[in-house]
């Protein structure tokens, strides 16, 4: 694309071998799958099954990662799960394990993805960045494990099923949506009901006609010359985007979330449309940087906001663990 527009190409430098990639993912896959079956006992139909729909999902969520920066992982994990039971999968052990790989995977894929990408704008060796990522996710999966033992000891509300007990999470500032739809398809592929499968195609449909709806009106030069047009058309268009051909994953995140927590997400969403409008008014002046959309202001400012609110967990287990040690020293 950069070609046809006559931008110049980043010269591309230590890139790696198709083969030593290919390579590397048939002997991880193998390694996976041998532990699996033989250390942890799962059947190696739905292993494969799992493995095989990793690399559909990791198609699927990185095209949405890298249109929206939105990785709808909690939807393959809920697919995954369905399709297994559809396919006669009772064990929930066996689904969290299959649905762990794939969610895993898609989540690693969709992420060297986005720095896949990233680096080819700086230039950056792909070799080198290959072997940090690979570094990140070794040492990933061991703070993984004590991350959640940590915070599980320190907040003993994680440990609690608020499907069970819905009552002893009242009030309490944790909360996952994702966690819901997980316990929920686990729960329910025991006995799966045939109005559950229904849902799911009906769900399904939902979401195939919005999208051709949405990619319809994309595509019509008539359309968007209209709703740049002026301040009706940009309210038409505002309104069919976001509320009647709303994206279905904003739909499901507006079901499951908190009314407080939905509202903390449409403020932030309000303050980055205004800023980008803000950015773009300065662009049309000749007052603005001409930076790819990942690496503005406002999506380096973003991404510092969230690495920070992490950080602020960490402190804040910290902190919860320290001061529990103190009591029980103190008596």
């Amino acid at each position: 694309m950069r070609e046809r527009r006559g931008a110049p190409v980043p010269v591309q430098s230590g890139g790696l071998s198709t083969w030593r990639l290919a390579a590397w993912v048939v002997g991880w896959g193998a390694a996976l799958v041998a532990v699996a079956t033989l250390l942890l006992g799962q059947p190696l139909g739905f292993v494969l099954f799992a493995l095989a729909l990793s690399f559909l999902f990791v198609f699927i969520n990185g095209i949405s990662q890298g249109i929206s920066d939105w990785n709808p992982i909690s939807s393959a994990f809920v697919v995954s799960v369905l399709l297994m039971a559809a396919l006669g999968l009772r064990d929930p052990i066996v689904a969290m394990m299959a649905a762990s790989i794939l969610l895993v995977s898609t989540l690693v894929g969709c992420d060297m993805q986005q720095d896949r990408s990233t680096g080819w704008r700086l230039g950056s060796k792909r070799a080198i960045q290959f072997r940090y990522q690979a570094a990140g996710i070794a040492m990933g999966s061991v703070l993984c494990v004590v991350f959640a033992k940590f915070f599980m000891s320190v907040y003993p509300v994680l440990r609690v099923d608020a499907f069970t007990h819905p009552e002893a999470t009242a009030g309490s500032n944790w909360q996952s949506a994702m966690t819901y739809k997980f316990v929920g398809a686990i729960r329910g592929m025991g006995h799966l009901e045939h109005y559950q499968l229904k849902a799911l195609g009906i769900g399904l449909g939902i979401g195939l006609v919005i999208a051709l709806v949405r990619r319809a009106l994309a595509a019509s030069p008539r359309y968007q010359r209209w709703i740049a047009s002026g301040s009706r058309g940009f309210a038409f268009g505002w309104i069919v985007d976001a509320i009647l051909f709303g994206s279905p994953y904003a739909s499901s995140t507006g079901g499951f979330l908190d009314l407080k927590v939905s509202l903390w997400f449409a403020g932030g969403s309000v303050v980055s449309s205004l800023l980008a409008w803000y950015a773009n008014a300065r662009k049309r002046r000749g007052g603005g940087d001409d930076l790819p959309t990942d690496m503005s202001t406002m999506s380096l400012v973003g991404g510092g906001l969230i690495a920070g609110e992490s950080l602020y967990a960490l402190g804040a287990g910290l902190a919860g663990l320290i001061g529990a040690g103190l009591a029980r020293l103190l008596g």
